[in-house]
Order: C-alpha cells, then structure tokens, then sequence
C-alpha cells in the first residue's frame, strides 16, 4: 500500500522545495533559521519572524507560505548569518516556494560572501 501526500486541489504544492529548519541558539533562546548552504565549519543561514519589520525601519520579507508549515504568516530577515554548526540545534523539516527560495538563496550568497571577502583581508 502506497502513501499518497495530499495536495490542494489547486496545484498550490506541486513545486515546493525542500529546506532544513534549525534553531540558531543566541542569548534570547535562539529562533529558526533555514540553511542554506556551508562554508568551512559553518551553516550559512536566514532567520524566520512571524513579525513584518525588526525594530523601526528594516522591512522583513514577506514569504508565500510559512515554511513551518504552520499556518502562519512568516517572514524572512533580510541578512543572512554564517555562524559556526555547534550554534545551531534541532533539525526540522520544512518547505519553500521556488520565489521564496531563490531569495533565500539571494540573502545566503551575500552573507557568504561578506564572510569570505572578511577572512580573506584577515589573511593579507
């Protein structure tokens, strides 16, 4: 016997992809973060909120679909982190639409970069 997923009948989950979902730890207890790809020993990774701003002027990305599949509304920081593996816990599962992605990967490769451009000045 095979199991069927159960989709809407409107077609809405046929292209989702597939992400981890860890928690990043910092001094409030940590919230989640997708990753999005690594760089030497660390996760590169983009925070989810439920808000719409952090503070008073930094606009939060509106994603399609949380991807906690909660139910939710869920929005995306517009920075990415790169932070050492040990700093994050816990493993879920989640899903992106292919727009909420290719932003994700967007925040990702800059905060990457950013990284790699700063260990190299280190190294001159």
């Amino acid at each position: 016997m095979s199991k069927k997923k159960k989709t809407p009948t409107n077609g809405e989950n046929k292209s989702l992809i597939q992400v981890i979902i860890k928690t990043h730890n910092d001094t409030k207890g940590g919230h989640p973060h997708i990753i999005v790809d690594n760089v030497d020993n660390k996760h590169v990774s983009v925070g989810l909120s439920t808000k719409p701003k952090k503070g008073k002027n930094s606009p939060n990305y509106k994603l399609e679909k949380s991807p906690l599949n909660d139910g939710k509304q869920s929005f995306m920081r517009r920075q990415g982190t790169v932070a050492p593996k040990s700093e994050y816990s816990g493993k879920r599962n989640g899903s992106l639409t292919p727009k909420d992605y290719a932003q994700a990967k967007i925040y990702g490769e800059k905060a990457k970069q950013k990284y790699l451009d700063r260990k190299k000045g280190k190294k001159k």
